[in-house]
């Protein structure tokens, strides 16, 4: 049925920072960034803001992309959470630290009852993530 699923992460004009940013706390690659003006696309008050861009990590696409204009009721009422699943415990860590700043934490990084180290925030960028490492090789 699926191929696959893939986050839309959207900006009030703060996509390019975001796209920076996220592509060094996750490790990722920007794989191509195009703005409104490229695009012949004249909707936007700013035709520097991005109309599309795909960061790439460990083979999972992310795209992100700005509102054409300043209209934060098109951000408002979100209730989507990312889930990342990390392969180490460094990992989880180190991705925490970086998200968590200027951000809202809403479940510090700890272990929860079901086996995961487990951490629940909202960045600077107002993006819910969830963070989740299970080593499955302990019991």
């Amino acid at each position: 049925m699926l191929k696959t699923v893939s986050p839309y992460l959207f900006f009030n004009g703060t996509c390019r920072e975001a796209l920076n940013f996220y592509s060094e706390v996750l490790d990722g690659k920007i794989k191509g960034v195009m703005t409104y003006g490229e695009a012949n696309e004249t909707v936007a008050e700013d035709l520097e803001r991005i109309i599309h861009s795909q960061l790439e990590v460990d083979g999972q696409i992310f795209m992100l992309s700005d509102i054409p204009k300043d209209d934060n009721t098109m951000l408002q009422d979100r209730n989507v959470y990312i889930v990342l699943e990390f392969d180490s415990e460094a990992a989880i860590r180190e991705v925490y630290e970086h998200l968590k700043k200027d951000g809202v934490v809403q479940m510090e990084l700890d272990d929860m009852f079901w086996g995961a180290k487990y951490a629940k925030l909202i960045d600077k960028y107002d993006i819910g993530w969830d963070l989740s490492y299970r080593n499955d090789t302990e019991k």
